[in-house]
C-alpha cells in the first residue's frame, strides 16, 4: 500500500524520516526509559495479535515479535516504513509493515487485534478523534490501546526549564496551556528539517476515548530511577516533571449500547 501524504504531519515526518531513524538509534529517553517501560506494561505477548501504530522504524514491532507476538506495524511515512523493513529482514513471518494513516488504516479489517500500541505518535497526529476511531474498530472486544505520548501539562509551546545564570535548572514554567496549538519545531538540533508539533488540553486527548468508549485501567507517568540517571544524567530531569503519559484503554468485551 503507498503512502497517503494528505495531513500536515505525515508530510513532515517523511521530511525527517532518515534524521529520525539515527535519533531513536541513539536516544536515551526511547531507549532506557520508553521502550523498556512500553514492554513492561504490554505484558506478555505471545500468540497475540498487535498493531504498532507510528512504527517509525520498527523497533518496537521487532520486538515484539521477538516475544511472539504477530505485528502489523504502521506508519504514513513510506520511508520510514521502509527502513522497518529492511530492518525486520526478509522474509519475518511475524512482522508486517503497512504504510497508512493512524487516522485511516485502510486495508485492516474490524476486531482484529488483541492490542494496539500507540508508542510516542498521537500527540501529533492531525485527526487525533480519527485516530481513536480507527483503534476502537481494529481492537477485538476486550482488546487493549497502549499509548505513550508527550504529557500535556507540560508540552506546551511556551513551557521551558527556566535556568540559573549557571545554567542550572532551576524550576519548569508553563502558560498558555489551553491553547491548541501547532508549531514547527526541530526534535533535536542535529535535524535538517522541522517536524510539526501538537498540543491539546488534556481534556482533549482523553474525551474522545471516553466518548468512543473505551474504558481506562492504567495511567503511569515516567519518573528516572537512580540505575536510569546512571545510563544519562539528563534523565534526572524525570525525576521532577513527567514528560511523558503512558495510559492503558479497554474496549470493553461488550460493546455499551449507543
Amino acid at each position: 500500500m503507498m503512502g497517503t501524504f494528505d495531513d500536515s504531519s505525515t508530510c513532515s515526518w517523511e521530511a525527517v524520516a532518515d534524521d529520525w531513524v539515527a535519533h531513536a538509534d541513539t536516544n536515551d529517553y526511547r531507549n532506557v526509559v520508553l521502550m523498556p517501560l512500553t514492554l513492561e506494561l504490554i505484558g506478555a505477548v505471545a500468540g497475540q495479535r498487535i498493531l504498532d501504530v507510528g512504527c517509525g522504524e520498527g523497533g518496537y514491532s521487532r520486538e515484539l515479535a521477538k516475544r511472539g507476538a504477530t505485528v502489523v506495524g504502521v506508519d504514513g511515512s513510506d520511508r520510514l516504513v521502509s527502513v522497518a523493513r529492511q530492518r525486520s529482514g526478509d522474509p519475518e513471518p511475524r512482522v508486517t509493515y503497512i504504510c497508512a494513516n493512524a487516522s485511516r488504516l485502510e486495508g485492516i479489517e474490524a476486531e482484529c487485534f488483541d492490542q494496539v500500541l500507540a508508542a510516542m505518535s498521537l500527540m501529533d497526529v492531525e485527526d487525533y478523534d480519527g485516530a481513536i476511531d480507527e483503534a476502537w474498530r481494529v481492537l477485538v472486544p476486550g482488546g487493549t490501546l497502549l499509548m505513550s505520548i508527550t504529557h500535556p501539562s507540560f508540552s506546551a509551546p511556551t513551557a521551558e526549564w527556566v535556568k540559573t545564570e549557571r545554567g542550572e535548572l532551576r524550576h519548569f514554567a508553563v502558560d498558555r496551556y489551553f491553547d491548541r496549538a501547532v508549531w514547527e519545531d526541530f526534535v533535536t538540533p542535529r535535524f535538517r528539517r522541522p517536524i510539526l508539533r501538537r498540543h491539546r488540553p488534556l481534556e482533549d486527548v482523553v474525551r474522545p476515548l471516553l466518548r468512543r468508549g473505551f474504558v481506562l485501567r492504567n495511567l503511569v507517568e515516567p519518573t528516572a530511577t537512580p540505575a536510569h540517571v546512571q545510563q544519562s544524567a539528563r534523565l534526572a530531569r524525570l525525576a521532577r516533571i513527567p514528560y511523558f503519559l503512558f495510559m492503558q484503554w479497554q474496549k470493553p468485551s461488550v460493546t455499551p449500547l449507543a
